[in-house]
């Protein structure tokens, strides 16, 4: 192994490194190409190399070597005249010739440094590896695997051609690999369909990737040439093996809790299965007790303008980028029903895991906040991350990030990171009382911020207009408000709240609408006769005879995009109502109406790993790449194929207006996933096994059938 370090003048700093493997090696020598994308005007440049053991001699036709060590494991290459001045967008291409003892399967390790004002040197590989493999020898089972007939055809010059036939069965097969084993050594290997890896030590065990030619494997018959060297060429021709392996198959499942309530729908498993979702959505270092074994780090580089950490929080549906107004609203309404409903996450024994869950991006947007008027708002950039389809672990991209300020305000998105804190207070009180105080600080900060500088946050930052624009700021105004009342009991909170107070019929609650919010809570903080009639208002509409459709099997079906995500939304607020005193037992049984027709009243489930015919295929980037090392790109969106993996607990989207529903990850519409689609449906959930805790449940009470047919109350 050795390291390639470009000069271009100094100060220098380390920009990359990569593992390139070796072009070709005989006994006694070697050969390496190594190229360079300049992207700063040099005058003249030197390149480092460090052997992890003697080179004899290196021969070069681009630059002159020289050997820097007693033990000439060390190498300095020099420009020639000709070629000292580099510039922008010139390709600087080295090929290295060394010779030395053995024949060892050797590794470029490339590290390269540019100039300290910003260049930049990029290295360029004739065949580069996927993203996070290297060129060492890839461990893979064979589980999942399909062998190989073989035969040898047109041997000449040491070269043969290797024929295999692979009868697959079972499901298509989702990226592959094939283990290609020889009993003589072989080099040179050229696959049509496949990239070589990696080999073992005596090159008589080879390692094929498929790459994008070939990526999936329908049941039947399969042929591939694989035409080889012989390192010894005076050899007979090899006798070898093969076996494809299925890298698009994970036996991790979810499991299933016991369903101790007896319920018609297990609710703990369900909170269960919710909760490991929002694990699989977590951004940067994972903690130790990671429980969603397809993941890792990812995003670690995620900083502010001036450098700021801004790793962690989670990404916001099935693509990669960090939505704060989303994500805060998402906190803040799952951290209401771990307050509210406390005894379901206690009966299913999920208690300690959604005190982690919600300090996760509790963790995240306190590092946000940097300071009283800056906050970030957003890390990634929407257009180029839809762009791609890959895994977060992989990613390349470039990660932007966008903030608010005094200059440029956000009131709605402060206001509803501020709600998130406020809530988290309360929730880590007597857990964690230096935690709590600190979420309370931060509270109270952004309050005040959002009130002295007003704006909509989709105003400030463009970047984020065409994924979550915002239509007003006067309900996160009300909403933040509320939430410090709660906290502090401040008088200050809850005037600033009946400021921008709505009275009007909620078109229904999501990360931009919290009106119905509003109004519940201003009812169970006052019992003021004029917030019970506003939700009651809200919910005339909602109910059958109202303002909003209804799907022919029951689903009060607001809008296309995310149905359930409305009517999950809608059937949490109904209990949390129900809670403040208002037409319990009325409320109640149209929410459990709702949050059934998503468990499987209809005859299928829409919760991924849950109930009878789950969705297999949802819109999510990292569930459907195959297993490393195959490359996962966007030819994989375009598969009828189930994801790899299960996203465990995942709500979809759901059906259309018809009650029809296709299980298709190109289906963003009705199979995407993401954190507001199971916060308000999440805590629903919880709500329904807390009134089976108390005795409450509209199962328990009798006559309580779907779908739900009676008017509003």
């Amino acid at each position: 192994m050795f390291s390639l370090v470009l000069w271009a003048g100094l100060p220098l700093l380390v920009l990359s490194s990569v593992t390139v493997p070796v072009t070709n090696h005989w006994p006694g020598g070697f050969q390496a190409k190594v190229c360079f994308t300049i992207d700063k005007e040099m005058t003249s440049w030197v390149v480092d190399l460090v052997f992890d053991h003697p080179v004899d001699t290196l021969s070069l036709w681009t630059a002159d070597a020289k050997s820097t060590s007693a033990d000439k494991t060390k190498w300095t290459l020099t420009s020639k005249t000709w070629n000292s001045q580099e510039h922008v967008g010139d390709e600087l291409c080295i090929d290295i010739n060394g010779q030395g003892s053995g024949d060892d399967w050797r590794v470029v390790k490339a590290t390269l440094e540019g100039a300290a004002d910003g260049g930049s040197y990029q290295v360029v590989t004739s065949a580069p590896l996927p993203p996070g493999v290297s060129a060492a020898p890839v461990s893979v089972p064979d589980g999942n695997g399909f062998p190989a007939t073989t035969r040898v055809a047109n041997v000449r010059d040491g070269l043969s051609e290797q024929w295999l036939t692979f009868t697959i069965t079972g499901p298509t097969v989702m990226g592959w690999v094939v283990k290609f084993r020889c009993n003589k050594p072989v080099t040179n290997l050229n696959v049509a369909d496949a990239d070589a890896l990696s080999h073992n030590a005596d090159m008589t065990e080879w390692l094929l990737v498929n790459n994008d030619n070939k990526i999936a494997l329908k049941a039947g018959t399969l042929e591939m040439k694989i035409e080889v060297k012989l390192v010894n060429v005076h050899d007979s021709a090899p006798q070898c093996s093969a076996i494809l392996i299925n890298m698009g198959v994970d036996n991790y499942t979810c499991g299933e809790l016991p369903n101790k309530a007896n319920s018609k729908y297990n609710y703990d498993d369900l909170l269960y299965k919710s909760i490991l979702f929002y694990e699989a959505q977590r951004s940067g270092k994972l903690p130790a007790n990671n429980r969603i074994p397809w993941r890792g780090d990812s995003a670690l580089n995620d900083h502010g303008n001036a450098g700021e950490d801004l790793t962690g929080g989670w990404y916001d549906a099935g693509d990669f980028v960090k939505f704060n107004f989303p994500m805060a609203w998402s906190t803040a309404v799952l951290t209401w029903g771990l307050l509210q409903f406390k005894d379901a996450y206690q009966a299913a024994g999920q208690l300690e895991w959604m005190y982690e869950s919600i300090k996760w991006p509790l963790d995240y947007l306190l590092k946000c906040h940097v300071s009283d008027n800056v906050l970030y708002v957003q890390v990634g950039d929407g257009g180029v991350d839809h762009g791609s389809w890959g895994r977060p672990e992989d990613m390349k991209m470039a990660r932007p990030a966008f903030k608010i300020d005094a200059s440029k305000p956000g009131s709605e998105v402060a206001m509803e990171t501020a709600a998130a804190f406020a809530a988290g207070h309360l929730a880590f009180k007597e857990k964690d009382p230096s935690y709590s105080a600190k979420l309370l600080q931060h509270a109270k900060s952004l309050w005040q911020f959002a009130v002295t500088h007003k704006g909509k946050y989709s105003d400030s930052v463009s970047a984020a207009a065409g994924y979550y624009n915002s239509a007003n700021v006067t309900d996160e105004l009300c909403w933040g408000s509320l939430w410090l009342y709660k906290a502090t009991k401040e008088p200050k909170y809850l005037e600033e709240a009946l400021k921008h107070y709505d009275a009007s019929p909620d078109w229904g609650m999501s990360w931009d609408d919290v009106f119905i919010g509003n109004q519940v809570s201003l009812y169970e903080l006052t019992k003021e006769a004029k917030y019970k009639a506003a939700v009651e208002g809200t919910f005339k509409e909602w109910f059958p005879g109202g303002t909003v459709p209804y799907t022919p099997k029951g689903l009060a079906y607001r809008l296309q995009w995310g149905a359930l995500r409305y009517a999950s939304n809608m059937a949490m607020a109904a209990l949390m109502a129900a809670e403040a005193g208002i037409h319990p037992d009325e409320y109640r049984h149209w929410a459990m109406c709702q949050i059934h027709y998503a468990l499987g009243d209809t005859g299928r489930s829409f919760v991924v790993g849950f109930g009878k015919n789950p969705p297999v295929s949802p819109h999510h980037r990292s569930s459907s790449c195959p297993n490393l090392p195959v490359r996962c790109n966007m030819n994989y969106l375009h598969l009828d194929t189930p994801n790899t993996h299960m996203l465990c607990g995942a709500l979809v989207g759901g059906p259309d207006s018809s009650d029809g529903y296709k299980d298709s990850r190109e289906n963003y519409v009705n199979n995407e996933v993401a954190c507001d689609y199971n916060a308000g449906f999440q805590t629903a959930v919880a709500g329904l096994r807390s009134l089976l805790i108390r005795h409450l449940h509209p199962e328990q009470k009798g006559g309580a059938t779907c779908p739900y047919h009676g008017a509003a109350p």
